[in-house]
């Protein structure tokens, strides 16, 4: 909720595909993580490290 970008991944090809986080040097709680396109912010979906 703090707004602290902690990755930024591009994507080089178009269409369907997958991306995984690794988590293991996070705390737990809950974060926030966003598809951008063309500088617009296409969704944002919340995730919990447990």
């Amino acid at each position: 909720m703090y707004g602290k970008e902690l990755k930024k991944t591009a994507l080089a090809t178009k269409g369907f595909g997958n991306i995984n986080a690794n988590t293991e040097n996070l705390a737990s709680g809950i974060y926030s993580y966003s598809l951008i396109v063309n500088d617009k912010v296409i969704d944002t979906k919340k995730m919990l490290k447990q």
